[in-house]
């Protein structure tokens, strides 16, 4: 369960924070600001990538929509860890 919270935080992260995918949030961003927004949201694409993950890979829970909240979770919780303790952030 840890390799599938990880593989499903490293693609949510790199892709609402990643440099190398900035073109194509902002690409999603002008087409749709609903699609802009998911691709800058860490909850909403943890969402997602949880969802995936369950369907195309393996599921954690027996069920792609409870792997989708249980990613959405674990990711936010990784990402408020990280941006409180690595960018010493006080909003978080």
């Amino acid at each position: 369960m840890l390799e599938w919270v990880l593989v499903s935080f490293g693609i949510t992260f790199s892709l609402t924070h990643g440099k190398i995918f900035k073109g194509l949030r902002d690409e999603a961003a002008e087409i749709s600001p609903l699609l802009g927004e998911l691709l800058c949201c860490p909850m909403c694409l943890g969402f997602w990538t949880g969802s995936f993950l369950s369907i195309f890979w393996r599921s954690v829970t027996g069920n792609f929509i409870l792997d989708g909240f249980l990613s959405l979770s674990s990711c936010w919780l990784l990402y408020a860890a990280s941006w409180a303790l690595a960018l010493h952030d006080d909003r978080v």
